[in-house]
């Protein structure tokens, strides 16, 4: 195998679990009520609803709607990752949520 085949596999394998890790640390905080880490996952300018955009709008939004709640547990499970180019990636992942 030439060492540029290794460099890929490796790149897809380090993208694979980038991604892996993203919705990991989004369950931990839901679960945790952590909004700061939450919404630090997102861009900065990350759309939120029809007209507003920004951590700002997004931090009220999570807290708004995690408020409303009790526990959440989030049992993240299956991904399906399809990585389209070195920046792009598209996929499904499956979440199992016990919410009080």
């Amino acid at each position: 195998m030439a060492s540029e085949d290794r460099a890929d596999i490796v790149d897809r394998l380090w993208a694979h679990e980038q991604i892996r890790q993203l919705v990991a640390h989004y369950a931990v905080s839901v679960d945790s009520r952590d909004l700061d880490a939450l919404v630090a996952l997102f861009i900065d300018d990350v759309r939120v609803g029809r007209d507003t955009f920004g951590r700002g709008a997004l931090r009220e939004s999570f807290a708004e709607s995690l408020g409303g709640i009790g526990v959440s547990m989030l049992n993240v499970g299956t991904h399906a990752i399809d990585l389209i180019d070195e920046e792009h990636a598209t996929g499904l992942v499956y979440c199992h949520g016990q919410i009080q």
